[in-house]
């Protein structure tokens, strides 16, 4: 472990402060990762209005096992952000301890990095796979399969792949300030 610099405890504080912040902003996101799938598809009407309107899906079923299907096709995207949120907990509680050019820190960006690498494949699979939940009950020529791509896939590939890069770089620089602790 390798604690911020001695010499400037207000830098620590600031750090611990800003640790406190982004843990408790990714609780709340871990809540609403949980509860809005939840909440989503027990609205039938919810529902319908979006997959008429967003997703453009004319003929839908909102029935229950349209719904439940629904749920279960979401259930991997929002695994994938429930891993996100617990890996920026655990990154931003080595943080508020004071392990900054560090291994342990520098894993949890690793796996942030990893589990965004995963969201962004999971949303448009689980949104192809809700299309599919909810027009699968139709009678053959109204049964729909939707795959697109969109920048928010894109984004979370790029922000995934740019945390792994720095996760390398942590880890390089943590076992370079190991070493050189070790002359010392």
């Amino acid at each position: 472990m390798t604690p911020a610099h001695p010499s400037d405890p207000a830098g620590l504080r600031r750090i611990r402060r800003l640790a406190l912040w982004v843990r408790l902003l990714s609780l709340a996101g871990a809540l609403v990762l949980l509860a809005l799938p939840l909440l989503f598809w027990s609205q039938p009407d919810w529902v319908a209005r979006t997959a008429q309107q967003e997703w453009h899906v004319l003929h839908v079923r909102v029935d229950i096992a349209a719904r439940l299907g629904g749920l279960l096709a979401t259930a991997l995207p929002t695994g994938c952000g429930l891993w996100a949120m617990w890996e920026i907990w655990c990154l931003f509680g080595c943080y508020a301890r004071g392990e900054l050019l560090a291994l342990r820190p520098a894993r949890h960006l690793h796996h942030l990095g990893l589990a965004l690498v995963a969201l962004a494949a999971a949303m448009p699979l689980g949104h192809t796979l809700s299309i599919l939940a909810l027009t699968l009950g139709n009678p053959p020529g109204q049964r729909q399969v939707w795959v697109g791509l969109s920048s928010q896939h894109y984004l979370s590939l790029l922000f995934g792949l740019m945390l792994l890069a720095l996760a390398a770089v942590m880890r390089e620089a943590a076992r370079v300030a190991d070493e050189n602790a070790e002359f010392v």
